[in-house]
């Protein structure tokens, strides 16, 4: 049997169509899961978009 490796968790930066909703942080492992719980945490919000956070070199 093969071993399935984890995917990584990364940090994601989910930003909403109302601009009064600040953007928020979400640690998940590919931008649909990000949306999932952004959509548990800030119901009937539409979401614009969602990006990785890279650091800073």
């Amino acid at each position: 049997m093969r071993d399935i490796e984890p995917r990584p968790i990364l940090p994601f930066r989910v930003h909403f169509n109302d601009e009064s909703v600040e953007p928020v942080t979400i640690n998940a492992c590919d931008p649909a899961e990000a949306r999932k719980r952004v959509a548990v945490t800030h119901p009937g919000k539409a979401i614009n978009k969602v990006k990785v956070i890279r650091e800073k070199i």
